[in-house]
């Protein structure tokens, strides 16, 4: 965050100068829907890494003898047809759903800021390759790709299934970044300060990452919270179909997956109902976040 300073004056009154960043923050911390979300958002993040450390339970422990038990003192979300604790599924189910989201919105910010910038900067050629290539990416249905994609990698071993899921996420997401960056960029190089760039003999490499993306670095924030949020709603859908994380490593889609039997929907709902609850909660505080966000980095605003 930007640093505040002070102009002294000659009179000896002192003058805050506040840079963009801090303004945004400002901005920011007075929407309170927005300070809603980001608080639960952490309280949430926090729980998903410190609650199933504290219970230390290992997530192959079941006890038959206590199975489909409701919630008690000893197991405060009940236990499921195996007697493994809820709540600790819970948890840990959260830490692998929000780490996917987290993975997925990541490589979609490097690929799209990658692709834009360059793209951007050098036009021509570049530009007419990478946008078309960016297209056919773009054109691809990502939902049925997705699923498509998933469901034939029966192959990779279930440790590094969460990776996988992010990998295919992040790939088939870029694009839509990618041209913002672009657009962005084409405007921002034909300023002043890019033609003093040039003068002072800075590098190709120098102007895209040092000075052009940074300049954009406000959308891209915007646009990877709300793309974190999507990543988790696929993820869920994923496993949710069996086509994700898969148990008995959690998740909350394979956790909601309960669900499907008629049995555990009806008489066990504290078996796939909090699943359902977390992920509602943790995509709807993102997407607050990402609204405050957005109205804090408006340019209008940042008077």
């Amino acid at each position: 965050m930007a640093k505040k300073d002070a102009v002294v004056l000659d009179t000896g009154e002192k003058i805050e100068s506040v840079g963009p960043w801090m303004i945004a923050w400002r901005k920011f911390r007075a929407n309170k829907i927005a300070m809603a979300g980001l608080v639960i958002f952490v309280l949430i993040v926090l729980s998903v890494i410190f609650v199933p450390m504290i219970m230390g339970i290992d997530v192959h422990d079941y006890d038959v003898s206590i199975a489909n038990q409701g919630p008690s003192g000893a197991h405060w979300l009940g236990t499921d047809n195996q007697g493994r604790d809820c709540m600790y599924r819970l948890f840990l189910g959260g830490r692998i759903s929000i780490m996917v989201g987290l993975l997925a919105a990541l490589l979609t910010v490097v690929l799209g800021c990658l692709v834009g910038g360059i793209s951007g900067y050098y036009g021509g050629m570049a530009d007419n390759l990478l946008m078309r290539f960016s297209e056919i990416v773009y054109a691809l249905p990502f939902t049925p790709m997705i699923i498509a994609v998933a469901a034939t990698m029966v192959w990779v071993p279930q440790n590094q299934k969460m990776y996988t899921v992010a990998l295919l996420i992040g790939v088939l997401s870029w694009p839509g970044l990618a041209r913002l960056v672009r657009g962005q960029i084409l405007t921002l190089r034909e300023q002043e300060f890019m033609q003093a760039c040039t003068a002072l003999g800075f590098s190709d490499f120098s102007k895209i990452f040092r000075h052009l993306l940074p300049n954009v670095i406000s959308l891209v924030i915007v646009n990877a919270t709300l793309q974190m949020a999507s990543a988790i709603l696929t993820e869920a859908g994923l496993s949710f179909l069996g086509m994700g994380v898969m148990p008995p490593t959690p998740s909350w889609g394979n956790l909601m997956n309960l669900a499907r039997d008629q049995r555990i929907f009806q008489y066990y709902p504290w078996q796939w109902m909090p699943a359902g609850l977390m992920c509602l909660l943790t995509v709807v505080s993102i997407n607050l976040i990402g609204e405050g966000l957005r109205d804090a980095f408006d340019p209008k605003e940042l008077q």
